[in-house]
């Protein structure tokens, strides 16, 4: 059966598009090479070249194969049989994912040259065509039914879709580009794939949630993420290729944003194309003689990994945990914890070197996967004395244990990061906490990127994000969202050096968008920081301050530089110095400010 899935142009810019919320581009940790040693090389029998692309959980693998007459069709590779795929009329076929339940996706060319795409589910073939495009290429394929491809319009470069169930979604990429390819997709809905800007340079992407993390192989002249359905895992993890210095390609595995180049034995170049999330990944390897050949293989660790699964009643991820803490409490150091759709309470401790390296990871779409207070208890998430955590995707909500009154402060941490170094919380909501969203008290090296932090009850004080203790140094805050904190976006509040706030849109918070108070060395830079309109409702700040907010303020402190902010808008004053330590104000954009000339201008003392 061939249906063909058609919307109109007109009917289809209706349809919800992915929106690129912001850009970051991530930094490379250090370099490593590995010899595959548990490699399994996959020959279609007869097949001139054989190529793999995606494989599922239960290491079913689709992929592709070129005859004898040069014919291209697509496989099928279970339990060691091989069935080929070939679209009904095509010319020629490319299978490229598969899912657990065994769908594939893919593309077919028909005779005038013209690709096609292709859903593959309960032996029968649906057609995939954006309407009015050039071509439609999917690649990527998830559990749930999501396809990721590109495709491009007449005049206008590529771009990356996801279609489901008969409908499109388009996303953008960062500006200029005149190119960019959507390449894998997995259980979560997060994206990989690679765009290329008006210079020529080509870089991979994660697209998580409505935001891109840009990132290049070190040293690499493109890099391309994998070209399959699990070209990215539920835990992270993706596998792709890039091209090295000399011209040949080579296939990378990229976890916790540390890349290591894979290579088969013996193979000219080995190209990466997709990973599971039990850690199998399959690719091709290139002979001296330019024969393509598959290969499958498990990937490397030290250790095997973990994986414990938390769904609150069963429903969506059966056979697993009930609780949070339940997993954590089980959990080896450097296991995985997915955490599935519903809503779960009480505080989840996180604690001791017996579990560095935990990964916490929400499996579902934005608000699906709920850590709720009742403010009796005064944490949501709790690091203590450990490193290396990863807390990703939750919404953590109405946690604290003490409330703030006309005199005296709340105590209550959605995320708490106590004595906690190297850890990455990324792309979390934490709302309406009574007072912090994210706190860290003498923690350092931490990264905490793409969260939003927001409170929507105007009796609450709140601070977005505070950074205390000495021992708090050298922390990434970068690409936050931070609105309607009664007390401040972003708080360092006599914390060690080296913090760096980049990139954050800080809007419609109290008496500071930014305050840095008896904290050395920070760097301030990049940030949008307006319309904070000073503390209101029932909060100990004096009557005097009540509707007055700062942008960005900087007291009793030292070698602090506050560089390209745009800072308009505040009730108060745009720029706050009290005048006190060695300040560098360099090309922020602000209307106001208190010492005068910090605005458009150097200002040094």
């Amino acid at each position: 059966m061939n249906t063909s899935t058609k919307l109109g142009r007109k009917q289809l810019s209706r349809e919800k598009r992915l929106a690129t919320l912001a850009l970051v581009t991530a930094l490379a940790a250090p370099l490593a090479a590995l010899e595959l040693d548990n490699v399994r090389t996959i020959e279609f029998p007869g097949a001139v070249n054989t190529v793999a692309n995606g494989i599922n959980d239960a290491g079913d693998i689709a992929g592709h194969y070129k005859d004898t007459a040069g014919i291209q069709h697509g496989f099928l590779l279970k339990e060691g049989k091989f069935t080929p795929m070939n679209f009904p009329g095509a010319a020629s076929t490319l299978t490229q994912g598969i899912n657990k339940a065994g769908d594939m996706a893919g593309f077919y060319r028909t005779g005038d040259g013209v690709n096609h795409g292709f859903f593959y589910s309960g032996g029968k073939y649906i057609s995939i065509d954006v309407p009015d495009a050039m071509f439609t290429n999917p690649f990527g394929l998830n559990d749930n039914g999501e396809v990721v491809g590109h495709t491009q319009f007449p005049g206008e470069p590529m771009k990356g879709f996801v279609w489901k169930q008969g409908r499109f979604s388009f996303f953008t990429y960062p500006e200029p580009n005149d190119m960019g390819c959507g390449l894998g997709i997995n259980n979560n809905g997060d994206i990989v794939g690679h765009w290329r800007d008006t210079n020529g340079v080509t870089r991979g992407y994660v697209l998580r949630k409505g935001r891109f993390v840009s990132f290049e192989f070190p040293g690499a002249r493109a890099t391309v993420p994998g070209m399959a359905p699990t070209g990215i895992s539920s835990s992270g993890e993706v596998v792709g290729q890039y091209t090295a210095s000399d011209g040949k390609n080579a296939a990378f595995l990229r976890s916790n944003d540390a890349f290591t180049t894979l290579r088969v034995p013996g193979a000219a170049q080995t190209i990466g194309n997709g990973i599971n999330n039990v850690g199998d990944m399959v690719g091709f390897w290139v002979d001296s003689k330019n024969a393509n050949h598959g290969w499958v293989a498990r990937m490397p660790r030290k250790t095997p990994s973990q994986v414990l699964t938390v769904d609150d009643d069963g429903a969506d991820c059966p056979n697993s945990l009930r609780t949070i803490q339940e997993a954590v409490t089980q959990a080896q150091g450097g296991a995985t914890i997915l955490v599935c759709s519903g809503t779960y309470r009480h505080t989840v401790e996180i604690a001791g070197a017996a579990k560095n390296a935990l990964k916490l990871i929400a499996v579902g779409g934005q608000n699906e996967v709920v850590l709720q207070g009742d403010y009796t208890e005064r944490d949501g998430f709790h690091l203590k004395d450990v490193n290396n955590v990863l807390i990703r995707g939750f919404t953590v909500r109405d946690f604290g244990n003490l409330a703030t009154t006309a005199t005296a402060w709340g105590d209550g941490k959605q995320i708490y990061l106590e004595n906690a170094h190297y850890n990455t919380i990324e792309f979390n909501q934490v709302i309406d906490g009574d007072m912090m969203g994210i706190m860290l008290l003498d923690s350092s090296h931490n990264l905490v990127r793409h969260n939003t932090a927001f409170v929507d009850r105007g009796s609450l004080a709140n601070c977005g994000i505070h950074i205390q203790g000495t021992g708090s140094v050298a922390n990434e805050f970068t690409q936050n969202q931070i609105i309607g904190n009664l007390m401040a976006g972003i708080m360092l509040t006599g914390a060690g050096p080296d913090n760096h706030i980049a990139d954050n849109s800080i809007v419609s918070n109290g008496r500071f968008g930014i305050t840095n108070s008896g904290a050395g060395g920070t760097l301030i830079e990049g940030n949008r920081v307006s319309y904070n309109g000073g503390p209101w409702g029932l909060t100990p700040y004096p009557v005097s301050v009540l509707g007055l907010g700062r942008g960005i303020s900087v007291t009793g402190s030292d070698g602090v530089v506050v560089f390209d902010n745009r800072v308009r808008g505040n009730s108060e004053v745009d720029i706050f110095w009290d005048g006190a330590g060695s300040i560098r104000f360099d090309a922020n954009a602000c209307d106001a400010s208190n010492t005068i000339g910090v605005c458009a201008q150097p200002a040094q003392r």
